[in-house]
């Protein structure tokens, strides 16, 4: 699947305490390369998802604890204390991309952000296309049953 280059890469920032969304704010605005938007709760980042349509998403795992759903539709960084808190969260993610502990220094953020924008678009295979693979692997099969059977025979 092509993804266009990406100029200026959108990252929509998901905390609800506010020392700490700020903090990651201008963590990534001194970066001077990303375009950052920042929401309290859920619902105001997929209205944001939707109205500011966003390359990655930073996530607080506090945020996704009561088992909501959040279809960001993009790749989405979870923001966790452990893995076990990552693990749990991600669940609940559209497109759920890694995660990076709280407590990360400056450099981990932005390299998860980059690795995150680019990573490989993922792509699946089409209805036609596993049928023909189902096809060829019957008909391998049918012929190794075959050969083993003249060989005996």
């Amino acid at each position: 699947m092509y993804r266009p280059a990406i100029g200026r890469p959108r990252v929509l920032l998901v905390v609800s305490h506010p020392s700490v969304g700020a903090g990651l704010e201008t963590i990534l605005r001194l970066e001077r390369r990303y375009e950052v938007r920042r929401a309290v709760k859920l619902a105001e980042a997929m209205n944001w998802a939707q109205s500011w349509p966003a390359d990655v998403a930073l996530v607080d795992a506090l945020l996704l604890r009561g088992g909501d759903r959040a279809n960001l539709g993009v790749p989405a960084l979870v923001l966790a204390a452990s893995a076990a808190e990552a693990a749990s969260a991600e669940k609940s993610l559209d497109k759920p991309g890694g995660w990076l502990a709280k407590d990360a220094a400056s450099a981990d953020l932005i390299s998860a952000v980059e690795r995150l924008l680019t990573r490989p678009a993922e792509t699946s295979a089409g209805s036609l296309a596993l049928f023909a693979i189902g096809v060829l692997v019957v008909v391998l099969l049918a012929l190794l049953i075959y050969l083993t059977w003249t060989a005996v025979a």
